[in-house]
């Protein structure tokens, strides 16, 4: 008889698959995942209505209901093994991780097929994190999903939390925003692109990272160069590497014009990227240019953790020294 780690937890929306194990393979190993649907956390005086037919579209705030999700593992344990027990121990944190990837393996795939009885898709379903998540258990279970009596983890979920002025923000915080919205100052195309890739980073879809990172980017570089040369007019084509030449030969004009110092991105000499001589420059275009290009034009699919961030953090200091060179050589 073999014997696997099984990990069940909570989520906060509904997902409407059958009460029933699906197969997911993941980096090489499989998991059995089963979503089972709960009702929504109690709430006074709340209408109900239920139903074959009655789902609430587009919810993620679990009006319509939980989903428990069951997953094990394919990973064999040996109870014969003395330290076992402690072995499982050690490792929880690791073991609930594997579990959550097959439950976000489902869900994504769930929000790429599904679609109701009207035609209406589950576009809305994200993944999941840590933090999502209630009522996680770890057990270890046989093949016939019998659980060992003698042993199990679990993390008690909470309910409801307190409000009130423990939580505040910085005055200057308040104020920006209280300024926005009575301004109606538009948000940065490149700083909601930037907002979503952390997002993305966050909800583990790191492929996505480097897409929105780099468009962030392109966006910024199209919109300071309009701040450096608002005369110039460019086609709304122009590429990005044209774009940062445009820049470059703008801040020289500027830094001669003005008695100040910079020291040029590209090196007139060499045709391409590889003239690069910008240090942040250099670290946007390897860390997310090229991890974008290597997204969308190759079909690459495993974008690590470490990846993202950095696609993220390169683009940020590009960002950054633009702007440092905008303050200081355009008057």
């Amino acid at each position: 008889m073999n014997y696997h780690p099984a990990i069940a937890f909570v989520a906060p929306y509904r997902i409407y698959l059958p009460d029933e194990f699906f197969d997911v393979l993941l980096g090489g190993s499989c998991a059995r995942v089963k979503a089972v649907p709960l009702p929504p956390i109690a709430a006074t005086d709340a209408p109900q209505v239920h139903g074959q037919n009655v789902e609430v579209s587009h919810d993620i705030f679990g009006f319509a209901g939980r989903t428990k999700f069951y997953v094990v593992l394919g990973e064999s344990v040996d109870i014969t093994d003395p330290g076992w027990k402690q072995s499982i121990c050690t490792r929880d944190h690791a073991l609930v991780a594997s579990a959550l990837g097959a439950v976000n393996r489902m869900v994504a795939v769930y929000r790429d097929i599904d679609v109701n009885r009207i035609g209406v898709s589950s576009f809305h379903v994200i993944e999941l994190v840590r933090g999502d998540l209630s009522d996680i258990s770890l057990v270890v279970v046989d093949e016939e999903f019998n659980q060992i009596s003698d042993f199990a983890v679990i993390w008690p979920g909470y309910r409801t939390m307190g409000f009130g002025d423990a939580v505040t923000r910085e005055a200057k915080v308040v104020d920006t925003i209280r300024t926005c919205l009575a301004s109606g100052t538009e948000i940065p195309i490149e700083r909601e692109l930037l907002t979503s890739a952390r997002n993305h980073h966050w909800r583990r879809q790191l492929r996505l990272v480097p897409v929105e990172a780099n468009t962030a980017f392109e966006s910024y570089a199209f919109s300071a160069l309009k701040r450096v040369a608002p005369g110039a007019v460019f086609p709304d084509s122009i590429d990005v590497f044209k774009k940062l030449q445009e820049l470059d030969s703008a801040f020289a004009t500027a830094a001669t014009t003005n008695s100040k110092t910079f020291s040029r991105w590209f090196d007139p000499a060499v045709q391409g990227w590889k003239g690069l001589l910008c240090a942040e420059l250099i670290q946007w275009h390897s860390g997310c240019y090229e991890l974008r290009n290597k997204v969308i034009h190759r079909g690459y699919n495993a974008v690590t953790d470490s990846e993202a961030d950095a696609a993220i953090k390169h683009t940020v200091a590009a960002i950054s020294m633009v702007e440092k060179c905008i303050e200081t050589l355009i008057p």
